[in-house]
């Protein structure tokens, strides 16, 4: 049983920074091509597979401020990936993560957006598997191992 519960955390480990790295290359493709939203919104518009109500939504509120979502985008996918990489602050990541992975799909960007948006939904079930290699948990143990060694000097 403990080997499958390790397997289980090494895996989902492996996966998660697997995810982290698919997430920070998309946002550090977005930065060096200059990333530009602007072109997006009237392909959006003019798609038949978008909700209405998200057309109205990069109509009124994505193109009238494309200079702060052109910011927000490729930042956002580089900051989930650090967090996914690193371990640190992963349920909001994976969160993020999950939040722009369903707007690309509304806004009908299929590319690798549908299997990053499924890995980040199964990791949020497997989250103490996948948080179990990561800088918060290792922080976590030294917290622990510090106190335990604090008690044991009196």
């Amino acid at each position: 049983m403990r080997i499958l519960k390790q397997s289980a955390n090494v895996l989902f480990s492996l996966i998660r920074i697997a995810l982290g790295v698919s997430w920070f290359h998309e946002g550090w493709f977005k930065m060096q091509a200059n990333f530009d939203i602007s072109g997006l919104v009237p392909s959006v518009l003019a798609n038949t597979d978008s909700p209405d109500w998200y057309k109205a939504f990069m109509e009124n509120v994505v193109a009238p401020n494309t200079g702060l979502f052109n910011i927000l985008i490729p930042w956002g996918e580089l900051l989930v990936g650090l967090g996914l990489i690193t371990g640190i602050l992963t349920l909001p990541a994976l969160i993020a993560g999950i939040f722009m992975g369903i707007n690309y799909w509304l806004a009908d960007m299929i590319y690798i957006y549908p299997l990053q948006l499924a890995t980040g939904f199964v990791l949020v079930l497997a989250i103490h598997q996948a948080n179990y290699f990561s800088l918060t948990n290792a922080y976590k143990v030294w917290q622990k191992k510090r106190q335990t060694m604090a008690g044991d000097n009196p």
